[in-house]
């Protein structure tokens, strides 16, 4: 099996646990608007995105690397990620700030994905979309960590956090260790441990 159809498969399980994780959120819910609700539209996301990625991987690129259909996937994959950045965002102003200042971080948040979108449609740069989400989660990572001596902060959220930068980091370095399975495999399946981890947080905001 190559790395790419293994990249793929990595994908599409992800996905799969992704979107299963959050319809149990989603069945537990009391009310859509709120920190629970807003996560749960989240790791729906996350798992969009997965799966977009599979189909692009799997399908799209091996056809060619520069083919028009695949940038049109990876377009939409990264809307989605724009999307999944706003809702955290979201989550962040309900959960840490007060009403005032958090109507104010959710309307930053709008005029980011706002410029996102308009640059996305602009440039073929996969930094783009990095410079848009980093520094949301580390923020989101460190209010998480303020926040656990009040109660506000949760320790799952903060674990799954840490567990996407070790990914990300891996997935930068290309750290290829265990062929065929390259660094985004091994990428995929170390976010998979994170997305346990996050469900769980999604319980902690409820």
């Amino acid at each position: 099996m190559t790395p790419l159809a293994l990249t793929a498969i990595t994908n599409f399980l992800w996905a799969s646990e992704a979107f299963f994780l959050a319809g149990v959120l989603f069945g537990q819910m009391d009310s859509f608007m709120g920190p629970y609700g807003i996560w749960a539209v989240s790791i729906t996301l996350m798992g969009m995105g997965a799966l977009l990625g599979g189909i692009d991987h799997g399908f799209f690129e091996p056809i060619s690397r520069d083919w028009k259909g695949r940038m049109v996937m990876q377009k939409l994959s990264w809307i989605v990620a724009g999307a999944m950045t706003f809702t955290i965002v979201v989550v962040c102003a309900m959960r840490f700030f007060p009403d005032r200042y958090g109507n104010l971080v959710i309307a930053i948040g709008a005029a980011q994905l706002c410029i996102f979108l308009a640059l996305i449609f602009r440039t073929d740069k996969f930094l783009v979309v990095v410079v848009n989400y980093a520094p949301v989660m580390l923020v989101f990572l460190g209010l998480n960590i303020h926040g656990l001596s009040s109660g506000t902060g949760s320790l799952n959220l903060v674990i799954g956090l840490v567990i996407a930068f070790i990914a990300s980091a891996i997935q930068v370095a290309k750290v290829n260790l265990f062929r065929p399975l390259d660094w985004n495999g091994l990428y995929h399946l170390l976010m998979m441990v994170a997305t346990v981890f996050f469900y769980l947080g999604g319980i902690d905001l409820k």
